[in-house]
């Protein structure tokens, strides 16, 4: 099953839309306004996750007092061998529900953690070159991957959330995961934006690369699923490449016309000094 999370604003406020098969699913909201606080504070603003008629199934708890403990300590999972950060608690509608987390259990060796009905799923985040790529686990065994595309125009991030039908049921769990990954790994609050564009190529090297599997979407839901998911992909790049190429000749523009304007009020002033 293909799940597509779309920011739809990215100004003022930051809004996601999930979407399967042209059907919306969800909605969320994450804090726009960039603030800094002791203690990591600005993180007690909640992100909040709805169905389509704006009903609140999901927010967030940021766990204050086990993050300021947990991290006060730097490099502690060299002693400890794991060290958990960024912890916030998913509050549903009968209580907590479960957690997200990042830990550490070395120098390279991270992951995301999402705890949901008594179980952890981990994620494994990895740059590769214009992409980036979560693989969800269930133990040993690889459920979902989550694939966004590092080219991003005005600020808008997008994900395809692939994943196996027999989990079907967590999908609005690692739905809203994709919101806090966001959150935690591309936000960009506090930024207005308008006709801009970032390509990026990147590649992260760690213990955990080789839980990336680039056949694994062919394998799971065959070659056709595969090579829909790149045309998404090489769409969304020649979509940000023309729209680079106009803001380059949108600079260049201005650019000639100062260069004009100066011209001008040189040959006016010569004139008028004599």
């Amino acid at each position: 099953m293909l799940v597509t999370i779309q920011q739809t604003k990215s100004n003022i406020e930051n809004l996601f839309e999930v979407s399967s098969n042209g059907q919306l699913l969800f909605q969320a909201k994450a804090p726009w306004m960039k603030i800094s606080l002791p203690f990591n504070a600005e993180d007690l603003r909640e992100l909040t996750f709805s169905n389509p008629a704006g009903e609140i199934v999901y927010t967030t708890r940021y766990k204050f007092i086990d993050n300021l403990v947990e991290e006060s300590i730097p490099f502690k999972y060299l002693l400890t061998k794991g060290q958990r950060f960024g912890q916030f608690e998913i509050i549903g509608r009968n209580g907590s529900e479960g957690a997200f987390y990042v830990m550490q259990n070395g120098l390279f060796d991270s992951k995301f953690c999402i705890e949901c009905s008594g179980k952890v799923y981990l994620g494994y985040s990895l740059d590769k070159g214009r992409n980036n790529y979560v693989s969800i686990y269930d133990g040993v065994k690889q459920i979902a991957q989550i694939t966004k595309p590092l080219t991003v125009t005005d600020n808008l991030d997008v994900y395809f959330f692939h994943i196996k039908d027999e989990y079907a049921s967590i999908i609005p769990v690692l739905s809203f995961f994709t919101v806090y990954y966001d959150y935690r790994k591309y936000n960009h609050s506090g930024e207005l934006t308008k006709n801009t564009v970032q390509i990026s190529n990147s590649y992260t090297y760690g213990k955990n690369n080789d839980k990336y599997n680039p056949n694994w979407i062919a394998k799971e839901f065959g070659q056709q699923a595969a090579d829909e998911l790149e045309q998404k992909l090489r769409k969304i790049r020649a979509q940000g490449s023309a729209q680079a190429k106009k803001i380059v000749k949108l600079v260049g523009l201005a650019y000639l016309v100062l260069i004009l304007l100066a011209i001008v009020l040189f040959v006016v002033l010569k004139s008028t000094l004599g």
